[in-house]
């Protein structure tokens, strides 16, 4: 089986937009772009289906079931109807916030840096609900708010929501609704994450994975509470996201890529990769992609072979996989659009 890399479009931004502005979900593919628009682009081939006008384009995209949000970096959060593009509403005055997070009706906003604390915003209609969400002490940055669900069947709603701070070596679970403790964990150190604030990660099988301290590589199993160390490894670890592919751990490096087969505790180095800086890989079939040495793409199987490489135009500062055909790469004034798809020799 030969895996190849595709490039289906790209598409100039005609500025570089924040990696955060780029959102994909279920098909639907959203980007701020050109200063002050936001525009959904058909996956496939990059066709624009609609656009908006925003404040600017450095600020964050999500998609969430029929809806579109997007914070601009001015400070207002304006939600769209993502087939149509219409704008059902806009709340102002919420600047220096960044993330966005939603659960079920509920949207989280804020903790970005430790700037602003956690709100919540009323998803239908846009107004601030009453209170600031209770949580850890707002004097030190969140990690990205992750939204989890405690009941893993079919077409459940997420009610929790996961939070850590950079000072604090504990995670905190938290009822979205009224703020009560569904869960508390100590960790041997507080989680590490960057400044765009992903520190988390959810595997196939629900597990959530995260980097606590430098070195360990933990695994928290919401439905269950279970928490478990996963790894540690003999070197320090850059302030990426984890991937969890099964019972294989991807670990990015600047200097190459070390896979770990868990069930073994066995350890794969990949050095034969182009230098320079890494991104979190995303999954692909047999194995994970990663962007190295600025705009190279290079899948990597389990052995540690290396599968399908390609150049992209810019530097590549994000992906984000799109079910396993497809992955989007955004960064320095670009989207790429990559075909993973599989094919038989």
């Amino acid at each position: 089986m030969d895996q190849r890399l595709k490039v289906l479009w790209s598409r100039l931004l005609h500025l570089r937009s924040s990696a955060a502005a780029l959102a994909a979900e279920s098909g639907v593919l959203v980007v701020a772009e050109r200063h002050s628009r936001l525009v959904r682009l058909d996956p496939q081939s990059g066709a624009p289906l609609w656009e908006q006008e925003v404040e600017d384009c450095w600020g964050t995209t999500v998609v969430a079931g029929d809806r579109c949000l997007y914070l601009s970096q001015a400070g207002v959060l304006h939600c769209f109807d993502v087939h149509s593009g219409q704008r059902t509403w806009s709340t102002p005055k919420l600047r220096l916030r960044h993330y966005i997070s939603v659960s079920g009706s509920i949207v989280f906003l804020g903790g970005w840096r430790g700037y602003r604390p956690l709100i919540r915003v009323d998803l239908t209609n846009g107004e601030l609900l009453p209170g600031q969400f209770p949580g850890p002490a707002s004097d030190s940055s969140l990690a990205w708010p992750l939204t989890v669900r405690l009941d893993p069947a079919p077409g459940c709603t997420a009610d929790a929501v996961l939070i850590a701070t950079a000072k604090q070596a504990a995670l905190l679970l938290l009822d979205a609704r009224t703020g009560v403790a569904r869960g508390e964990w100590s960790l041997p150190a507080p989680v590490h994450f960057p400044d765009s604030g992903i520190a988390f990660s959810a595997s196939e099988d629900g597990r959530i994975v995260f980097l606590s301290g430098r070195r360990t590589v933990m695994a928290l199993h919401p439905a269950s509470g279970g928490m478990e160390i996963l790894w540690r490894h003999d070197r320090d670890l850059p302030s990426l996201p984890l991937l969890l592919t099964g019972r294989t751990l991807w670990l990015a490096e600047d200097a190459g890529v070390t896979i770990i087969d868990l069930d073994r505790s066995a350890r794969t180095e990949v050095t034969h990769l182009p230098p320079g800086a890494t991104s979190e890989g995303v999954p692909v079939c047999g194995g994970a992609l990663f962007a190295r040495a600025g705009n190279q793409l290079i899948m990597v199987n389990r052995a540690g072979e290396t599968f399908g490489c390609v150049r992209l135009p810019a530097r590549i500062d994000r992906l984000l996989a799109d079910g396993r055909s497809l992955v989007h790469a955004i960064g320095k004034g670009h989207l790429t659009t990559i075909d993973i798809s599989t094919t038989l020799t």
